[in-house]
């Protein structure tokens, strides 16, 4: 695993309130589109509780816009490139992640790395699919009622509007590849 400098763990609230209030929304406004209570947002912006990817991807979902644009400073071209050595990684509730996708609408692309222990963070749910694929450790990944315990080489292909959730309960990170559409 490369060494990965921790970024400011607050970029992301930060991110989330830019774009509620370019829209003029207020917490309110924002927690009816995405499910969430406004102190759970208020937590969100401030940077003392961090969203798991699920949330990230509903806010970005809320707001119009790919994941990669939510999380990352930069997207300007008409193509991305996400190389190895520059990856930008971010702090979430599931563990550290990296936008390995562009700003277009379709598809979003992650590398996560959970944290050994992490818990279940509360179920996510949203339009379109997700595609989890463990690169390294082992995963737990709750879809609906159901638990599936993924190692190296496993992927899961489901639905994203059925509530899911992935965590590690191994006693190493575990690192995935996860892909979602809208």
């Amino acid at each position: 695993m490369p060494d990965r400098e921790r970024r400011d763990d607050r970029w992301i609230g930060r991110r989330v309130g830019q774009y509620r209030k370019q829209r003029q929304w207020t917490l309110a406004d924002l927690a009816t589109k995405v499910d969430l209570s406004t102190t759970q947002l208020s937590r969100i912006e401030s940077g003392t509780r961090q969203p798991s990817v699920g949330t990230l991807i509903e806010i970005a979902h809320a707001f119009g816009v790919s994941l990669s644009q939510l999380v990352d400073e930069q997207f300007e071209s008409s193509y991305h490139v996400s190389r190895a050595g520059e990856r930008v990684y971010n702090a979430s509730a599931n563990g550290l992640l990296a936008s390995l996708s562009g700003a277009y609408p379709g598809l979003q692309a992650i590398h996560l790395t959970i944290a050994r222990g992490s818990d279940d963070t509360p179920g996510a749910h949203h339009d379109g699919e997700e595609w989890l694929y463990v690169l390294v450790g082992s995963v737990n990944a709750r879809i609906g009622s159901d638990v599936i315990t993924l190692g190296v080489g496993d992927a899961v292909h489901f639905p994203s509007r059925v509530p899911h959730q992935v965590s590690n309960s191994g006693s190493e990170s575990a690192e995935v590849i996860l892909v979602s559409t809208t």
